[in-house]
Formats: structure tokens, sequence, C-alpha cells
């Protein structure tokens, strides 16, 4: 049925539909109803219009929106109030940013009018103190295109550009403010042009690629590093074709995906610094920060290669990293254009190098994955649960298709050397550094894949910041539920782990005291996890770890949201 169209909100919606948004991740106010009474009339006439999920915190908007895209790869639209809730997606706005989420961030701005010239004038209080000088300046830097809605005629045109530019590679979150007024204006024959189609990058040529593919083939030591190639779930066998072909490792530095399987015996953790120092020949596919140059710099005469949907990294003011050749590409095409010439050039003499050092790189794999599993297997019968105990029940609680956010942070170097991840898009981050992502993320994630098993490892501290009560209550409103396992060590580790690099002898470590840091007592989370509709379940014991994690799981299968707060060693 199409929409009957009378005013600026009702357009808005209907624009909504033609760009295919199917959610509004919403945390309402004063200048969002008219578009909450657009969706209303329209679910009452039958109507088919965007689903609202309404979310209690902004955070949990944006980071839902976040984690959809993830999975749907579809621009995902939040809705929040003037700049009040504007600011309080924070974080969340540089994680999108960072992870390069498309989606389009709308906000209500103070009304335009004080007496009564047009509907949705100022009869609040509230809407003098709202009114910014420039809204718009504080997201302007974290988002790929800002614009106000100043006029109905061209309502059109702006929710199609929104749409367009936000899916653009690289993609990216865009920022339209609507006045109230706008929105509440009469408005007749709502024009409907095609969709803006988006930019997409486009492939290399075999000119371009054949001189990377003859360094890859002639290479001794070859080594790949990326971060967010299997954004794009059919390069992950492209790429892990390209790794055997050169018996190349492949770190997944700053990773925000699953790039290549975590058992194939090629991949070689989160951490290029064995790798780098020895590395002639570097392929560097999607990656932001492939190493630190503070702690390893590749070799004087190795070449490197960068192929990127953003190798400038314009948005980054300090970026310096070398390379000797930078292409801005689709890498989920460019890497079958460059398998392809790479098999062409590899000889027999090539193939028989590679094969011996990817024999060497796979029983080293085999070795480290033994180690670690047997160093958690003993430390099962401790009195205290240690983070890799817990990974590894983790890992043995999981089926291969169950989609995990992943938000450990000091303790990533578990999640990444013990969970096994095998299949395409079934293990994310939020790609930037802001902690609270992971709740919020999960919601999304089950909205676009209902039939899945979403579940999130978080630190304690990231588990508050990330709005439990807020995340709990719209999973249980939203049918939305998902499993939290808490690494709770009751303190912020991030922050003494640097202090303790930085100041090894300092006053800190010598009497023992770390103010800022310590989280304990911690709070209750299982009763908190309970108060909002959810199962909550404490965890002490190695030896009740596994079937707790089987309760939490099988609460989550019932349509409960699960929250098991596993208490492990303080470092």
């Amino acid at each position: 049925m199409p929409l009957p169209i009378t005013c600026g909100a009702d357009a808005f919606v209907a624009l909504l539909n033609h760009n295919q948004s199917d959610f509004i991740f919403l945390n309402s106010g004063t200048d969002t109803f008219p578009i909450q009474e657009a969706i209303t009339r329209f679910e009452a006439q039958g109507v088919s219009v965007p689903q609202l999920v309404t979310c209690p915190d902004e955070l949990v908007a944006i980071s839902a929106a976040h984690g959809h895209y993830l999975l749907s790869r579809q621009p995902q639209t939040v809705l929040v109030h003037v700049d009040a809730g504007t600011m309080q997606l924070g974080g969340g706005l540089h994680n999108a940013q960072r992870a390069r989420a498309a989606m389009v961030l709308c906000a209500g701005t103070a009304p335009l009018t004080i007496e009564d010239e047009m509907a949705g004038h100022r009869d609040l209080w509230i809407h003098w103190i709202q009114d910014q000088t420039d809204q718009s300046m504080a997201v302007r830097g974290y988002c790929k295109w800002t614009y106000e809605l100043r006029r109905n005629e061209s309502i059109h045109h702006v929710m199609n550009r929104a749409f367009q530019v936000a899916s653009s590679e690289p993609g990216g979150p865009t920022y339209l403010t609507l006045p109230r007024e706008v929105l509440m204006e009469p408005v007749q024959n709502l024009r409907m042009p095609a969709v803006l189609q988006p930019v997409t990058l486009p492939d290399a040529s075999p000119d371009v690629l054949r001189p990377i593919a003859e360094a890859l083939a002639q290479a001794q030591y070859p080594l790949v590093i990326t971060g967010s190639t299997g954004r794009h779930t059919d390069a992950v066998a492209t790429l892990t074709s390209l790794a055997e072909c050169i018996g190349a490792p492949v770190v997944t530095a700053t990773a925000s995906c699953l790039n290549i399987s975590t058992a194939h015996p090629l991949w070689a953790g989160i951490s290029p610094n064995e790798h780098l120092k020895e590395a002639d020949v570097v392929l560097i596919l999607d990656c932001d920060v492939p190493y630190i140059p503070a702690n390893v710099i590749p070799r004087a005469d190795a070449r490197i290669f960068w192929l990127d949907s953003d190798p400038l990294k314009a948005t980054m003011p300090l970026f310096t990293f070398p390379a000797d050749f930078r292409l801005q590409v689709d890498t989920s095409k460019t890497l079958s254009g460059l398998l392809s010439a790479l098999e062409d050039t590899l000889t027999t003499e090539d193939r028989d190098r590679h094969n011996r050092r990817a024999e060497t790189l796979a029983e080293k794999h085999t070795d480290q994955r033994s180690a670690l599993r047997q160093t958690a297997q003993d430390q099962a019968s401790q009195s205290l649960i240690t983070p890799a105990w817990l990974i590894r029940c983790v890992d043995q609680a999981l089926g291969q298709d169950v989609i995990v956010m992943d938000e450990t942070v000091t303790n990533a170097r578990f999640a990444h050397s013990m969970l096994t991840r095998t299949q395409p898009g079934t293990w994310f981050t939020s790609g930037g550094a802001s902690l609270g992502w992971a709740l919020g993320a999960c919601i999304g994630a089950k909205l676009a894949a209902p039939e899945r098993t979403v579940v999130a490892l978080v630190g304690d501290g990231t588990f508050m910041f990330g709005c439990p009560t807020a995340a709990l209550w719209t999973a249980a409103e939203h049918k939305t539920p998902f499993l939290t396992v808490i690494l709770n060590n009751q303190m912020h580790f991030a922050t003494k782990r640097s202090w303790l690099m930085h100041y090894p002898e300092g006053t800190a470590k010598q009497t023992n005291r770390f103010p800022g840091v310590d989280l304990s007592p911690s709070p209750d989370f299982a009763r908190l996890a309970q108060s909002c509709h959810a199962y909550g379940e404490q965890v002490d014991d190695p030896k009740a770890l596994p079937e707790a994690l089987n309760r939490g799981l099988e609460a989550v299968a019932a349509g409960q949201a699960a929250v098991l707060d596993v208490r492990i060693q303080r470092p």
C-alpha cells in the first residue's frame, strides 16, 4: 500500500522505505514525535514502515545500528534528539567512523520559530537552551556528510544523498538535522526519484597487479597484514587461497572482522612483530595500523604494497606508515585478480619454496595452539578462573555459526589465540577504541540475523560502559536475546598496563597503589541482569564454568537475554 503523504515527517518515513531502511534505532525527545506520529498512523493503516527500535540510551542505538550493518551491509538509520542526543552518541560515533559502518544519523534541532507562526514552534523552556550555534560541529569531524533539512521541496534529494554518501566506499556515518517545523509542514506531491547508487571502488587492472604478483612470487618471506578485508565475506576464501599460494603468514592487526579462519595454519595472530622483522615483501590489506613503529619496523629493503578502501587515511592527521605502492580499491574484487596473476607468475621453484615455508608455519601454528589449550586445561583445577580457561570453555561451548562481538580489550590476546572462528562473518570488534559497543551491537546483529545465536565477550568495565540496563531492556522489548560473558577482573587493567609500561619502577608499582583503576567491590551484574528481565548468574568456580555457559546459551535459545558474570583472576 502506498504511503499517504501529508507532512514532512510522512515524507521522511516514506524515503526511509525508499532507501530500504528497515529499522529506526530511536532515542526519542520533544523533537522526534512527528516521525513517531507518522509511523504510528501508517501502522494503524496497515502500511509497512521501518520498525522503531526503542533504545533508552543513544550509545545502545548507534551500536545497534553498527551491529546490524556488520551483518546486513545495509546502511541503518539512527534517530536521536537535538544537541543532547547527538552528544550522547559519543564514543559510538567514533567506533562507527573507524569501522566505516554506514548509517544515517538523524537528530532534531531547536524549533526555528518562537511564537505560533508555524506548527512545531517553541513551546518549552528547553528549546532555548538546546539551541546551539552549530549543532553539527560536534560530529562533523566524524561524519562523511552533514546537512540540515531546510525545505520539504528537496527532502527527496536530501534523504537519497544521505544514504548514498553513507554507503559509498569507504562507508561511514552521515548526519542530518530535522527541524520540527519542517517535519510538521504540509507536503503535497512527494517525488520519489530513483535511489542514488553508492560509489563503488574499482578493481585493479592486470597491469597494476602484475608487479605485486611478481614480488610476492619471488619473495623469500612474504607477509600479509590485514584488518577488515573480511567485511566482504566472499573475500575470506580468496585471501586464504592467496596466502596458501605463497606460504605467507596472515596477521589480523587492528582487525574488525574475521579475515581468515583462526584454525588455518597460516593464521598468525594479531601481532606482526615476529614476522615483520623477517619479511622481504609485505602485503597490507584494509588495515589502519599495521604495526607499532616504537616496537617494530619493516626491514629497510622490504617492499610494501598497500591495497585498501582508504589507503590515505585522511581522517587520521598523523599517518606516515611507508609503502612502495598504495592503491585505493575494493579488495574483495582485487584479490581475485591478484591471485590469478600470482598463479600465472609462480615457477615450480617458487611453489616449492613457499610450500616448505607453509609446512613450517603449519607445524608452529599447531604446536602453539596445542600448548595454549593444554595450559588452559591445566588451569581448570585452580581455585580461581583464569582468562585462558574461560576462553577455552567459551570456545568449546560455541558452534561455528555463532556470531561473536568481541570487546575483551586487555584479554584480547586470549580471545584471539584460543577462540576458534572458521566461518566468515562470525567474529567482529568495534573497529574503534571506545568501549561499550558490544551490547548494543548484539541487538543490531540479532535483528539482522534473528535465527543466529549472538554472544558478547566483554570486560567488567566494558559492560558498565555499554549501558547494560538500557541494552538489556531493549533486548527484552524487541526480542533480541543474546549472551553476555563478562571477564570480570574488577579493574581497568588497560590503564594499569599502560601505567606500568611507562613507569615500571614508579611510585604506584613500589606502593602497589593504582588510584582510579580499582573497580572492586564489583557490582552484582547477575542481579542487575535479572532486574532487566535477563537470565543472570555469577560464576567463581572454574569447574562450574562449562555448565554455566550451557545454561546461558539455553536461556538465549528460549528467548531471554543472559549475562554470565565470570570472576577471573586479577592481573
